[in-house]
């Protein structure tokens, strides 16, 4: 393994492209840092958004985004059932549609909304939830790389949630 200077001579950007460029591979994670981390990205100045569930008498769902608060709109998908978790409802069914259609900023098919149900809505706790924007995001995300594209291919068998799912996602982000 290459030894690098502390204090290379020239400017210091090419003294870090001389020492990627002949370092080597290892398995060891200690060797294997021979540059130091790049720079963490400036982070969006946009507060991220909460979806937070509680059941004080009623059902309520309230959209956090920084210091702001305000109650997650009921769209009346397919009822007027009241928002739900912790189970497969209609009312779940309800808030897995608010949410895509909130956090996406679009309307969700059908099958997005009855497997986010299922998969994320229907295991929260019936007491109460926080869910941000970016969990929402990263359930979507993994649907997408899940996608399994070689049941979809087969003429005889139905494509998976997943890979119709996967399909709108695709479709959201070709629009972006």
């Amino acid at each position: 393994m290459r030894e690098i200077s502390l204090s290379p001579p020239g400017p210091p950007h090419a003294a870090l492209r001389a020492s990627l460029s002949n370092a080597e591979l290892t398995s060891d994670p200690l060797l294997a840092r021979s540059a130091p981390a790049p720079t963490r990205r400036q982070r969006s100045h946009r507060p991220d958004r909460y979806y937070v569930g509680r059941r004080p008498e009623t059902t309520e769902v309230y959209v956090v985004s920084g210091t702001e608060l305000e109650p997650l709109a009921h769209l009346n998908y397919h009822s007027q059932a009241a928002f739900d978790w912790g189970g497969l409802t209609a009312g779940t069914l309800e808030l897995a549609f608010a949410m895509l259609a909130h956090s996406t900023e679009s309307q969700p098919t059908d099958l997005v909304c009855r497997t986010f149900r299922a998969e994320v809505l229907a295991g929260l706790d019936r007491a109460g939830f926080v869910l941000s924007r970016g969990d929402i995001a990263l359930w979507l995300m993994t649907v997408l790389l899940n996608d399994d594209t070689s049941q979809a291919e087969l003429p005889d068998r139905p494509a998976s949630p997943g890979c119709r799912a996967a399909s709108w996602i695709r479709s959201r982000l070709r629009r972006a």
